[in-house]
């Protein structure tokens, strides 16, 4: 599949993705020399978030606009554009993605998507949905 995001990343620009610790596993299992304060911290509801530095993700090349660790990159990330809105219970593509068009335009994999996106959230992050 051709990544829709190249040349783009303006998801990874003040990124709020949460992590879930086998998020965190899998960066810092590819790489070693990573700690996981260097690209976390805990956010006002005690998940551990993406950092910003100098307003991008800790792993966006911003002269590239690639991610450094797309190959594992964070669930969130693989999900993206797709997210759960909760004010309407269910899944949407963000209009916060300048290219949401080129993303799962199959309603049926739309579904299956927001339905994997739905358990991620209730068993990775213990985030509470209806």
């Amino acid at each position: 599949m051709k990544n829709n995001c190249e040349n783009c990343g303006k998801c990874c620009l003040e990124t709020e993705m949460i992590l879930s610790q086998q998020d965190i596993k899998i960066i810092i299992s590819n790489l070693p020399n990573i700690k996981k304060q260097d690209f976390t911290f805990k956010n006002i509801n005690e998940q551990y978030q993406l950092r910003n530095i100098e307003g991008h993700c800790f792993f966006f090349d911003v002269s590239n606009k690639e991610c450094k660790i797309y190959k594992f990159r964070p669930q969130g990330c693989r999900f993206y554009p797709l997210i759960y809105d909760f004010n309407k219970k269910d899944c949407r593509l963000d209009d916060d993605c300048p290219r949401n068009n080129l993303f799962y335009n199959d309603n049926k994999t739309f579904r299956s998507l927001c339905q994997n996106l739905k358990i991620f959230l209730k068993t990775q992050l213990n985030i509470k949905i209806n």
